[in-house]
């Protein structure tokens, strides 16, 4: 059997960093090259096992980039990866959106209490205890 790896690792580690996990990077690129593909021979093609095979294929439904046809046997195709891709950026610049929103919340806090606590300079709890003594 033929083995297409020049590349492997590097494929490997791009669909990771897109937020897949090493299995469904093998399989999702395994349909990518294949376009549609049994259970079984996509188990065998990915090198996933086949005991993992069906999770694998349910965990890259979950996330829009295959498509199942229920039919027995079962037959995976692959979605378009920029579809995909767009959502994941979309999640990241919300994520950094709020990251600035919080930090800016901070540095106004910070900035409003700094004369109180110049003004009383040891005399005060930054933070509620959770337990009192008794």
């Amino acid at each position: 059997m033929f083995v297409l790896n020049g590349n492997a690792d590097r494929i490997l580690k791009t669909l990771k960093s897109c937020g897949l996990t090493e299995y469904e990077s093998k399989v999702y690129f395994t349909l990518l090259m294949t376009e549609r593909s049994k259970m079984g021979e996509l188990s065998r093609k990915s090198s996933v096992p086949q005991p993992k095979i069906y999770l694998t294929v349910e965990g890259l439904k979950e996330k829009g980039l295959v498509y199942v046809v229920d039919e027995f046997p079962k037959t995976v195709s692959p979605e378009p990866f920029a579809s995909y891709l767009s959502r994941k950026i979309n999640e990241k610049q919300n994520e950094i959106s709020n990251l600035i929103e919080s930090g800016n919340s901070i540095r106004d806090t910070i900035h409003g209490l700094k004369p109180v606590a110049i003004k009383y300079r040891n005399k005060y709890r930054v933070f509620e205890p959770k337990h009192r003594r008794r």
